[in-house]
């Protein structure tokens, strides 16, 4: 009787043993747990109760193993659901990192194709080039769909080693960049090496590169990095970029030399007297037919004979070609700039309006005010006042232009010197 009744309490556990064994993933399991426990309550309700209790027993242990059977079951599928819910998302969270990962590789490859296009377009057309004018556009395009730049100078070397012309400058107001007589200085001062591509921490985040071909120095890019941007990954794309320019530069330079042999002062660089007048009649005429400003710059050293006379016609003479390498390298080839005289310079710009000739200008006053000439001990500074006129506004032919620019040079030695005078303001 004993051993019946224990049998029967046991019947629905070991049920319940076996659902849970097949965790509700074996169609087979139930089946078995419910015949196991239907077996043993039969055999408990025989013990127990003898041939005549055997109905009621069996009939509670069977309806106590198939009630516990099916709450075990139930219980495994619940249990399975849920793995197969979590693993769907974790299958889903997957998929969507997949899906991020190639829109971003797309991106990628999309912006680098660009970039190679811009590169390709740019090697097809350099050689079509024959001035600085002319390669400027192609430059400033590449600069900004290859580096993704658009605060940048081009500077160009010259022929005989003198200070390098300013090819293209876009939005570097401010910037040691700005002219190379302070981008120069800057990285001299710094210790860092013109000849070797640099990235410059101070006195901003930019990147400087010659560009050259073989041993020699063509040119000098300068520009400002992107906030955001990598500076190695930069400095690196502007190697490939200097390099695609190099050979057009060597053809230009080659071809102007052969072009300026004729027309330039031995001494400063710039253009000869007999030439300016040419081309002052000629920008004038140009700026009635197509109804645009141009403007005259004359530029007069400051007490250039007292330097004569006190350090000697030779520091005279390195006076002047300083001031014709400092000129050359402010202004675009599309500027016209000539000895006017003994101490005299003139700059022609042409399509130039007041407030932007007037700013160059300044700009120009300044770096001449910051050089400082050694003369054995002595550390000798220079200055210069400058006169501005312009057409139509203060004159209608060449010769007034040019005399309205004298009389406001007049005026801005007159007031003290070492500024700069508009003639619309005397």
């Amino acid at each position: 009787m004993t051993a019946g009744l224990l049998l029967s309490a046991l019947a629905p556990f070991l049920a319940a043993m076996i659902i849970f064994m097949g965790l509700g993933r074996k169609p087979w399991a139930g089946v078995l747990g419910f015949a196991l426990a239907a077996g043993a309550a039969f055999a408990a309700a025989f013990l127990a109760a003898g041939p005549s209790g055997l109905a009621a027993g069996t009939a509670d242990s069977l309806l106590a193993a198939a009630a516990l059977a099916s709450v075990m079951r139930a219980a495994g599928r619940s249990s399975a659901l849920r793995g197969e819910r979590g693993a769907v998302g974790e299958r889903v969270e997957q998929a969507k990192a997949a899906l991020a990962e190639a829109k971003a590789l797309g991106l990628k490859t999309d912006q680098e194709e660009k970039e190679t296009l811009v590169l390709y377009d740019l090697a097809k057309t350099l050689p079509e080039a024959l001035s600085w004018a002319e390669i400027r556009p192609k430059l400033e395009g590449a600069a900004a769909g290859y580096l993704g730049v658009e605060e940048f100078a081009l500077y160009a070397a010259s022929e005989d080693g003198r200070l390098p012309r300013l090819v293209s400058l876009r939005r570097l107001e401010g910037s040691p960049g700005g002219s190379w007589a302070t981008l120069s200085r800057c990285l001299q001062e710094q210790g860092l090496d013109l000849a070797r591509p640099q990235v410059l921490r101070k006195p901003e985040l930019a990147m400087g590169l010659p560009i050259a071909e073989g041993e020699e120095t063509l040119g000098y890019f300068y520009a400002r990095i992107p906030r955001g941007g990598d500076p190695a990954g930069l400095l690196s794309k502007a190697g490939t970029f200097v390099s695609e320019v190099s050979f057009a530069f060597r053809r230009i330079r080659l071809f102007q030399e052969v072009e300026n042999l004729s027309r330039l002062d031995g001494l400063t660089g710039v253009h000869r007297r007999g030439d300016f007048e040419e081309r002052i009649r000629y920008e004038v005429a140009r700026a009635r037919t197509f109804k645009a400003p141009c403007a005259l710059m004359i530029l007069d050293i400051d007490h250039f004979k007292q330097l004569n006379d006190r350090y000697g016609h030779p520091f005279g003479d390195r006076v002047l070609k300083r001031i014709g390498e400092i000129l050359n390298g402010s202004f675009y080839e599309t500027d016209y700039v000539a000895r006017y005289g003994g101490e005299e310079f003139a700059v022609i710009l042409p399509r130039a309006d007041a407030e932007g000739v007037a700013r160059k200008a300044e700009a120009v006053r300044r770096t001449i005010e910051a050089e400082r000439l050694a003369v054995g001990l002595d550390a000798v500074e220079v200055t210069a006042s400058i006169g501005l006129a312009f057409f139509p506004r203060d004159a209608s032919t060449p010769e007034d232009l040019v005399a309205r620019a004298d009389s406001a040079l007049y005026r801005a030695k007159s007031s003290g010197r070492n500024r700069v005078v508009d003639a619309a303001k005397i």
